[in-house]
């Protein structure tokens, strides 16, 4: 199963994305052939269970360096074309360079090997580009619940109470910031710096009124 990106600029340039969404990687890799920002204890998550002496480089940092080498002179400003083409249908949406590249790294970091971004791998497998903050807390909502429904059938307590869920948005607002200085270390142009200051306020928000964006739905089920 992959994911394509297709980002088409006015002036005719082009970056393409084709992401696996298994993607299997030695735990210790070559120093010279990746940038030093992608090494695990360069600004390592405070929060991070990794060993350096078992992992040579962040996870997520080595499936998006490409991506955000890519983005380095593109403003988050400037409107693009974005095609995205997943194993069931396509998506096509004419905006900001933000948006899409938003889309592609929220893909890459929940598909990475990262082990506090494991429990958003059942999202990103039914990935949905452009996704707005109602859907995401839809999406994540349900698949929190099926997550509580497994967790039932083995035997584990199922929380209602979405306290496991708010615990891991606090997890990831932790991993997006100290993530974020990574990129900020890597890139001249705003993109990327935006794209990763937008994931933080979006796990921001729902930590912090997860309630109040569920009652905004609850009409829906009335």
């Amino acid at each position: 199963m992959f994911i394509e990106y297709t980002f088409t600029m006015d002036d005719g340039k082009v970056l393409h994305y084709q992401v696996e969404f298994d993607r299997e990687r030695e735990q210790l890799l070559d120093n010279s052939l990746y940038p030093n920002w992608t090494q695990l204890d360069f600004h390592q998550c405070p929060n991070c269970p990794l060993d350096i002496k078992e992992y040579s480089h962040c996870p997520v940092a080595i499936d998006a360096h490409e991506i955000v080498l890519g983005f380095t002179e593109v403003l988050s400003c400037k409107e693009v074309d974005i095609h995205v083409i997943t194993s069931e249908r396509e998506y096509f949406k004419r905006a900001d360079a933000q948006t899409g590249l938003r889309a592609l790294i929220g893909f890459v970091m929940a598909s990475s090997a990262c082990p506090i971004l494991s429990p958003l791998r059942g999202m990103a497998y039914y990935h949905l580009p452009f996704a707005s903050l109602d859907e995401t807390v839809f999406r994540v909502a349900s698949s929190y619940l099926l997550h509580q429904y497994y967790v039932h059938q083995k035997g584990g307590e199922f929380d209602l109470e979405f306290e496991g869920l708010k615990k891991r948005f606090k997890e990831m607002q932790t991993l997006n910031y100290h993530f974020l200085e990574r990129i900020r270390a890597a890139c001249e142009a705003d993109s990327n710096l935006n794209v990763l200051a937008t994931l933080f306020t979006i796990s921001s928000m729902l930590s912090l009124s997860l309630e109040r964006h569920l009652k905004e739905i609850e009409h829906l089920f009335n």
